[in-house]
């Protein structure tokens, strides 16, 4: 399995993501991912925020290279289960990650967790987010994880409020802390007036402003614009402290001369006397530009989602039961046939729906209100646009949440399934012109089920080749049609079915046994049929009765009739339908009227009245495909051969001969036979396949064929690349190709020609 074509970059977290090895994870081949997860996957891959994404019910592990730093030393999270990493705090987080696959978003700020992840139990913080990602069905297939660790900043914020404490504890060493801290930090007192800072604060005063100075905060510091640093501080921060009110992170932008902006945060905190009345204030600066900047990435990311979640094409909703009011997007309304800013309401939502499809609706939202059931709604229907008078189905997952026994309200998600009825009704119809097509083909077609292992279609020719009797109900199950494969064969048989429910497309012979002991050999191909998903739910197959090509006969062109009646013999004897003729001209007379066989032409005998090599000469010349083995006497010159081969022979036999000289030339003329039919059979059924496809993957395939790429297939067909690359995907699929060579061959083959 090669990597997958979808995933471009994401740094080693991408490159591991291709290398893996996805066919024995519960989320199957990487080539047959959902759009939902490979959309997911590529955005999450490729982002600079730390991110973690989970899928399936499994909640099969990814995550990208900002992540490896939160895991520590925790053995490799790479396809395994989200609790399995994460399973010393799964009690707190396994109940968000359970909201999260049941639709709901959650956002945590500072969520402490204890986490094992260097070899021992540690405290820490996260500020996060988990969002449910939508699969194609409407349902939840996944979460994403956007996390930011806090640890640092809580753990700061503690010590900073442990030394804010023991500064109000003990006034006497309030200087001498306030000096030695790690921030910004200065003591103010009753007036407002500085009288102590540390030299972190002096970056943040005026140029040439000294703490000794009185600089009252309230008015001269706040707004002040002049040379030097820039701080903007809440006028009645310092202020309110020295009331006796603290004010607790207050966040500002300070711009410095050359260093650009930073994000900062301030507290300011009464210190009381012995009265309980205020007479000191304490202000602290920090410098959280790092946390602030994660903190609106993480905004972006959210917006991001919310951006692939668009990309799917969903339309989330709600709806009141007690007012009937809705809240639809516009996506939705257009779904309805009415503009982005009309109102709507629940008779709206209802006048809306298919006359035939109203009475199903009516119900499945009686059942989901009923506080008896499970509120979960589940609904695929036809509307009929109020604008527009298009019709359009909708498919649409939702759940109603009670109180007590009274719906309260009602959360839904919904899809425009259109596309994929038309293309369901398309199959149907092509299902159907298939069957008329099997009543009247010579050859067996069949199509069988691999979950009840009985065929669905099984053309009219299979009585015809099978032998009468066939069609009653047991025999329309796959034992019954491998009792009838002869027992040599049997397993042979048994082991290809078994590589197509693998994937693959086989052809193989195998020869079957009637009621009354007749043999007959079958030559078949079959191949997959897989379901939305990617996976084989069925198997096709077209069965050839080959018995008599097999038996095809051998012309024997010889003048000498006791050399040209012992090797009739000899070949009859072998099972041979063994023909005479007893010169070249009776021979040539009929030529055009035989079946395909093998031509032995004997030019040994004296005075050479066989023809010499007239026999290949003229068929060659008339276009008759007849293969000519030649018996003849070299002497050792290899000319003799060459010469023949020349006139049109397809092999040369060295007279005398042994019988297996001849079998084996034989063998090789009639694998010729067999190869060219082969080949016009595979371009008939390559020609049929495209016959079926619709017309944009018709006119995609007819510009791959006239060397063009995704990117300028898409500009001649006013399409994106993208859905280029989808219908090309599709059509190699259809026909089986595995690479885009095989697929412009097949198409040439099938006598299809480049457009333009």
């Amino acid at each position: 399995m090669g990597p997958p074509v979808f995933l471009n970059g994401g740094g080693d977290m991408g490159a591991r993501v291709r290398a893996q090895d996805w066919s024995m994870s519960p989320l199957g081949r990487s080539s047959d991912w959902p759009q939902s997860l490979r959309t997911a996957l590529s955005v999450m891959l490729n982002s600079a925020f730390p991110s973690y994404l989970v899928w399936g019910p499994e909640q099969i592990s990814f995550y990208n290279d900002a992540y490896v730093p939160i895991l520590g030393t925790k053995p490799d999270a790479l396809g395994r289960p989200f609790r399995e990493v994460w399973s010393e705090v799964w009690d707190k987080i396994a109940p968000i990650a359970a909201r999260a696959m049941a639709g709901e978003a959650s956002y945590f700020e500072d969520f402490p967790l204890t986490l094992t992840r260097r070899g021992s139990p540690e405290q820490t913080w996260f500020t996060f987010s988990y969002s449910p990602i939508r699969d194609e069905s409407g349902g939840v297939g996944g979460v994403l994880c956007t996390v930011q660790e806090t640890t640092a900043r809580i753990a700061g914020e503690r010590e900073r409020e442990r030394l804010l404490q023991e500064l109000a504890a003990e006034r006497g060493r309030i200087v001498t802390l306030i000096e030695n801290l790690p921030f910004a930090a200065g003591m103010f007192d009753a007036n407002g007036h500085v009288i102590a800072g540390n030299p972190a604060l002096h970056a943040f005063l005026p140029r040439g402003l000294a703490p000794s100075r009185d600089l009252d905060v309230r008015s001269e510091w706040t707004g002040y614009d002049g040379a030097g640093a820039i701080l903007t501080v809440p006028k009645d921060l310092v202020s309110r402290a020295l009331k006796g009110q603290a004010v607790q992170n207050v966040a500002f932008v300070h711009r410095a001369p050359g260093s650009g902006e930073r994000w900062m945060n301030a507290s300011c905190i009464p210190i009381p006397d012995a009265g309980d009345s205020t007479s000191l204030a304490i202000l602290v600066i920090q410098d959280v530009d790092e946390q602030k900047r994660a903190e609106l990435a993480l905004r972006e990311r959210e917006a991001q989602l919310a951006a692939a979640v668009n990309l799917v094409g969903l339309s989330t909703y709600t709806w009141n039961p007690a007012t009937d009011a809705l809240s639809w997007d516009s996506r939705l309304k257009a779904m309805w046939g009415l503009p982005p800013g009309a109102h709507v309401d629940f008779n709206d939502f209802r006048a809306g729906i298919h006359p035939e499809d109203r009475d199903r609706v009516d119900a499945a939202i009686a059942r989901c209100t009923d506080p008896a059931g499970d509120g979960v709604y589940h609904l695929e229907y036809r509307v009929i646009g109020a604008d527009d008078g298009v019709e359009r189905w909708v498919s649409t997952h939702g759940q109603t949440y009670f109180r007590g026994d009274r719906a309260a309200w009602f959360v839904g998600a919904a899809l425009d399934v259109t596309e994929r009825k038309r293309a369901e009704e398309r199959l149907r119809e092509s299902e159907e012109r298939l069957r008329r097509f099997a009543e009247y083909s010579a050859d067996v077609l069949w199509v069988l089920d691999l979950e009840t292992d009985k065929f669905e279609l099984l053309s009219a020719a299979y009585e015809r080749i099978w032998g009468a009797g066939v069609f009653s109900p047991s025999a329309r199950d796959r034992s019954s049609w491998l009792n009838s494969i002869h027992l040599d064969d049997r397993e042979r048989v048994i082991h290809g079915q078994e590589r197509v429910r693998q994937g693959e497309v086989i052809t193989h012979e195998y020869r079957i046994v009637h009621a009354d002991g007749i043999i007959r050999r079958i030559r078949e191909t079959s191949f997959p049929i897989r379901d939305d998903n990617g996976q084989v739910q069925q198997q096709g197959g077209i069965a050839e009765d080959v018995t008599e090509f097999v038996g095809s006969p051998i012309y024997v062109v010889d003048d000498d009739e006791s050399a040209r009646q012992d090797l009739t013999r000899t070949l009859r004897t072998a099972g041979y339908d063994a023909k005479e003729f007893k010169s070249a001209s009776s021979f040539l007379e009929v030529a055009p009227l035989l079946v395909a066989g093998c031509v032995i032409l004997n030019t040994r005998s004296s005075g050479s009245a066989s023809g010499g090599l007239t026999v290949p000469k003229e068929l060659k010349a008339r276009r008759i495909a007849l293969p000519v083995i030649v018996i003849g006497t070299s002497g050792g010159d290899v000319r003799a051969a060459v010469q023949a081969m020349k006139a049109g022979a397809v092999d040369w036999v060295e007279a005398p001969y042994e019988p297996e000289a001849i079998f084996s030339a034989i063998a090789l003329a009639i694998a010729d036979i067999r190869a060219v039919e082969e080949r016009d059979r595979s371009a008939d059924v390559t020609s049929a396949r495209i016959a079926q496809f619709s017309t944009r993957e018709r006119e995609v395939l007819e510009g791959l064929l006239g060397g063009g790429t995704n990117k300028s297939i898409a500009k001649n067909l006013g399409i994106s690349p993208r859905t280029v690359e989808i219908h090309r995907a599709h059509v190699m699929e259809l026909l089986g190709a595995k690479t885009l060579f095989e697929l412009v061959a097949m198409a040439i083959a099938a006598g299809l020609k480049p457009s333009g």
